[in-house]
């Protein structure tokens, strides 16, 4: 398994992105907020201030968007299985494992040792006869377009 590589040319079965974009405006509306309130208060509002103050919370944000891109992304094509920074051939997976079955203490796929919080766990077997667990937001979805993808591959 390595990092992601995005310079195929295959259909994507399954995606997340790990984060939206729109999080950016909280630090601009937060100041256009604070100097539009601030306006009405005699003395005026403190554009310096408020400049700042959207400014860190852009940053921040920002920070947390680029990482959760990086870190939470999901893609499944019909050869691969994206999660975080770790590739895993869809060739090394044999099956799915039922969705009640427990997750704890199996590797886990990404880059953490355990599932991301608000993420749903699919377990996976492998060919080389171990467990691994995949994870996304909508982990049903995420199981149902690998079944479907072992179910293709079964019949071909």
């Amino acid at each position: 398994m390595t990092a992601a590589d995005p310079t195929t040319d295959e259909p994507v079965l399954y995606a997340e992105t790990g984060s939206r974009p729109w999080v950016l405006l909280f630090g601009p509306v937060l100041a256009a907020a604070g100097i539009g309130l601030e306006s009405l208060a005699p003395g005026g509002p403190s554009f310096a201030l408020w400049l700042g103050v959207g400014l860190l919370v852009f940053l921040y944000t920002l920070v947390l968007v680029r990482s959760r891109r990086r870190f939470l992304r999901v893609e499944l094509t019909p050869s691969t299985l994206v999660q975080g920074g770790t590739r895993l051939p869809m060739s090394q997976v044999t099956s799915l494992r039922p969705a009640d079955e427990d997750h704890h203490g199996l590797r886990v796929l990404g880059d953490g040792p355990v599932v991301p919080r608000r993420l749903t766990p699919v377990v996976l077997r492998l060919s080389d006869g171990t467990r691994a667990v995949a994870w996304a937001r909508d982990g049903d979805a995420l199981r149902q377009a690998i079944g479907d993808l072992l179910r293709a591959r079964a019949s071909s």
